[in-house]
């Protein structure tokens, strides 16, 4: 007998075209088990003008209206949240709800009042995270205390976040899973392909590429002088990806490039990827360069230092270790081999551990009520 439909509801602050690493798992995954049979609706909050109910690269989207900013915006979307979840509660048999937020609390109460399975995937590195902040005020303690005692099953993706966790959310189920990546579409290209992309993006020479947010816990400013410093005289390019406060010096060598909706092309086109940051959870743009074939340079740091194997599937340094950072940068410019083996053993890996196809059969267990 065919099993029935999994019908979830993601609750998300923010969704597409808003990017952020939380943003982009929730859109991907959504496609992801929409293309295995799911019935997946993203609830979230309605931004300038956005309509209310659209549809994002084939996944349902209703928008909830927000007042005002901070305090008022999260708690005007968490009953806004509370309500559409109670009334279209035959419409779905499970909630998923991204980072824990106001949406977090609207959906674990909305699932104690239905009885649905209610899954709160974590983000953030340690000691810098959602955890780490809501810890540092009362209106935190107490949401945090709340949503422990309303027992939706916690998501880290990592065991150093998940023991976080343990600290902030006493007697919680925590389990640990990790953020997952499209092995089809983040992938290896061939050196005619590299060459063609190269060309049209106008990049030569030996290219480090980072994306993300540009803030302050990625470190940019810090890595950028190392870099350049231990490239000096050589035909290479720092370009980095993204928006964000922080301030970047850009020269000939170091460049800063808006955001793009497909990233797969800058990965296949650069030579190696970076990830200087001050602490991490699980990068998905991490494991996006892993699953493109790239070798990694990053600080041990977070589920930088548990995902990657130094001198196998990446290159690690101590975190505030400039000479280590360095060197890690001239072992991927001189060492004949050493970012191809790197390269192919992080795609190795993340199609062992890290593919999107297997974090949302897991995902498909636990929105069925499963151990």
């Amino acid at each position: 007998m065919k099993a029935p439909r999994t019908r979830v509801v993601m609750v998300s602050a923010g969704f597409w075209p808003a990017v952020g690493g939380a943003e982009r798992q929730a859109l991907e995954l959504s496609g992801e088990l929409r293309a295995r049979g799911a019935d997946v609706v993203v609830l979230t909050r309605r931004v300038g003008l956005a309509p209310p109910r659209e549809e994002v690269h084939g996944v349902p989207v209703r928008r909830l209206r927000v007042l005002g900013t901070g305090a008022l915006d999260s708690l005007s979307f968490l009953f806004g949240a509370f309500g559409w979840l109670l009334k279209h509660g035959g419409e779905y048999d499970a909630i998923h709800a991204h980072l824990a937020g106001s949406p977090a609390l609207a959906a674990a109460l909305a699932g104690r009042w239905l009885g649905k399975p209610v899954l709160v995937k974590l983000g953030g590195g340690r000691g810098i995270g959602e955890l780490a902040s809501s810890s540092r005020t009362r209106l935190g303690r107490l949401k945090l205390r709340l949503l422990a005692r309303l027992k939706p099953r916690f998501l880290a993706v990592v065991p150093d976040l998940a023991a976080e966790a343990r600290e902030h959310l006493r007697g919680a189920s925590i389990e640990v899973l990790p953020n997952g990546v499209d092995v089809n579409r983040y992938k290896p290209v061939s050196p005619e392909e590299k060459r063609v992309l190269r060309a049209r993006l106008g990049w030569t020479g030996a290219v480090f590429l980072y994306t993300g947010r540009l803030s302050w816990e990625k470190r940019l400013p810090w890595f950028s002088k190392i870099w350049n410093e231990a490239t000096k005289d050589r035909d290479a390019t720092l370009i980095l990806v993204g928006e964000g406060p922080e301030k970047i010096p850009q020269d000939g060598r170091i460049r800063v490039l808006p955001p793009v909706d497909d990233t797969a092309e800058l990965y296949a086109a650069a030579d190696a990827f970076v990830l200087p940051s001050v602490s991490e959870g699980l990068s998905n743009s991490l494991l996006e360069a892993m699953a493109s074939g790239l070798p990694v340079i990053a600080s041990a740091v977070g589920g930088s230092a548990e995902t990657l194997v130094d001198g196998v599937t990446g290159l690690l340094f101590a975190r505030d270790d400039e000479k280590a950072a360095a060197a890690c940068v001239r072992r991927v410019l001189d060492e004949p081999g050493l970012a191809a083996r790197l390269g192919a053993n992080a795609r190795g890996v993340c199609l062992e551990r890290y593919s999107l196809s297997r974090l949302a059969a897991r995902l498909e267990e636990l929105y069925r009520g499963a151990p």
